[in-house]
């Protein structure tokens, strides 16, 4: 099929984007139709068209609008989402992303005091619990000999519905013995610290770096492969000072703003 534009439907049940899709395109030796849509797109999320959060048609439905092609239509999208303004959930759409949430990184807060002050409902999902070799990392931290286990726990956060972090953890077992069945109970690493007799715990360390999200982060997370992501790697220490927990994390880029307190 070709990517020339064809006659264009009468606009149909989106009419925040009927305005940009009726639009005459440019001659596609000037530019590409395709690049002409991803920049519609963008300035329809950009002025707020399309608010954070929505849903957007489907993929048929708006290369019907655009009058192109899927394949066309499927290039700009896909921009889109490498860029992270979109977010496709696999089975249920494409969305636009909501507008970056502020987290607070501190040393004596939880994940969800710290996105809390935004607003939203914050859920959980364990993805693994399990016991296996330490990393190279987790080892050095706790003490460990080589191809020791750890206890590892990967866990998906949901904001309003919408993955927004994916958190993978790794705790000493001597410190935990009843790890699986505290969490089993209670649903809360923080409740296992206290089951464990550890009634407060502070963030000691928190590295932040950049990168591109991996096929299994992308699935995860609903992203694009190499999404550009934040990746967070955090150490929690019990009073005593000793390390109790190695965790490493991964934020879609555009899903928030991290921001360190002066008591973080």
């Amino acid at each position: 099929m070709s990517d020339a534009p064809t006659d264009h439907p009468a606009p149909a049940a989106h009419p925040e984007l009927s305005a940009l899709a009726l639009e005459p395109y440019a001659p596609k030796a000037q530019r590409a139709i395709w690049l002409q849509i991803y920049h519609r797109l963008a300035e329809a999320i950009e002025r707020g068209c399309v608010a954070p959060g929505s849903k957007l048609p489907g993929e048929v439905q708006l290369a019907e609008l655009f009058a192109v092609n899927r394949i066309t239509m499927r290039r700009a999208l896909a921009l889109h989402q490498s860029e992270g303004r979109l977010q496709a959930r696999k089975g249920v759409g494409i969305f636009v992303r909501q507008k970056p949430r502020h987290f607070e990184v501190r040393s004596d807060m939880t994940f969800a005091d710290s996105l809390a002050a935004d607003g939203g409902v914050i859920s959980t999902r364990t993805l693994l619990l399990d016991r296996a070799p330490a990393s190279a990392e987790a080892a050095r931290l706790f003490g460990l000999a080589p191809g020791a286990e750890v206890i590892r726990m990967h866990r998906l956060r949901l904001l309003d519905g919408a993955p927004i972090y994916l958190s993978r953890k790794e705790f000493p077992p001597a410190r935990f013995p009843r790890f699986e069945a505290d969490y089993a109970q209670s649903g809360s690493v923080v409740a296992v610290y206290r089951a464990a007799g550890i009634p407060h715990y502070r963030r000691a360390e928190t590295r932040v770096r950049g990168g591109l999200a991996s096929r299994e982060e992308a699935e995860i997370l609903g992203l694009t492969p190499k999404t550009p992501v934040q990746h967070v790697t955090a150490i929690n220490r019990a009073p005593d000072g000793a390390a109790i927990e190695l965790n490493r994390g991964c934020w879609p880029m555009a899903s928030v703003e991290l921001v360190f307190s002066e008591d973080g």
